[in-house]
This record gives structure tokens, sequence and C-alpha cells, in this order.
């Protein structure tokens, strides 16, 4: 009997590049950060209490973010990091404008052209490629990851 599908979910826990990136975390409908632009550096973000278990097998990393920002023509591409690789870059699922939305980097499919093992997945980083904004300005809410995964089958 094949397994379900099951998710593995958390905000982010640390980052760097902008001094407010922990209230990242929480989704409360606040402009949490500075304004970033294409001329913000690159900001890195890791995620905790994923807890996909071992033995799981991978099917897809989606990052979601909330947030707004001017009309653009693009927005920032992200990058995901297993510890040893990184990918190259995802666009999102949509551009961002002067409301709140949400929109996503990859899917329940997506492995973001990498290779991924619970232990991975648990520690998976991701890179917001600031520089790839054409023109604009954001600003974010909340970013959370969620790893989709199927169990193993158990063994006598």
């Amino acid at each position: 009997m094949p397994n379900s599908t099951s998710v593995a979910t958390a905000t982010n826990s640390a980052g760097t590049g902008i001094g407010a990136i922990s209230a990242w975390a929480s989704s409360d409908d606040t402009r949490n950060n500075p304004s970033f632009t294409s001329a913000t550096g690159d900001i890195d973000i890791e995620f905790g209490n994923l807890n996909v278990p071992a033995g799981a097998t991978i099917d897809g990393l989606e990052l979601t973010v909330e947030g707004q920002g001017s009309n653009f023509a693009a927005t920032p591409e992200i990058v995901l990091s297993n510890g040893s690789s990184t990918s190259n870059g995802i666009a999102p699922s949509a551009a961002f404008n002067k409301s709140d939305q949400v929109v996503t980097y990859g899917s329940s499919t997506e492995l973001w052209g990498l290779s991924w093992t619970p232990t991975t997945a648990n520690a998976v980083s991701a890179t917001i490629k600031v520089s790839t904004i054409l023109s604009g300005v954001l600003f974010w809410d909340f970013v959370q990851m969620t790893v989709y995964y199927t169990l193993g089958t158990p063994s006598n």
C-alpha cells in the first residue's frame, strides 16, 4: 500500500542580511522588514523545526512568502542549499503588487535540481537573490518552508 505524502512546515528561525528578519516568522499582516530593493545584498534564511522523519523520501520543497511590493517587472529569485550544493534560482508563482498576497517558490514535486535526504531537508537554507529584482521595493511579512515527503515502508 503506498504511503501518502506528508508535510513538515517551519517558519524561518534565523537569517542574515536585514535586522528584522526574525519578524518573518509570524503572519501578522505587517511590513516586517526595511524595504529592500535590487541594491540590498542577498538575504540568507535558515529554517528550524522541520522534523522530516528518518527514512522518508523527499518529494518536493516549497517556500511560501506573504508580502507586497511596488509594481515592477520581476521579483527576486530564490535558491536553496542542501548543505553541500546550491540550486539554480527559481522565480515565484506570481509577482508582488501593492496589496498583500502570498506567492510560492517550488512545489510539492519540485526538488530544485538537488538531491535531498531527511537530514539535508531538515537543514535546508534559502537565499533571496535580491539582485534579481529589476526595479521596485518589497516588504515581506511571512516566510515559510514546507517539505513534502513520503514515509518509508516499515520493515519487519
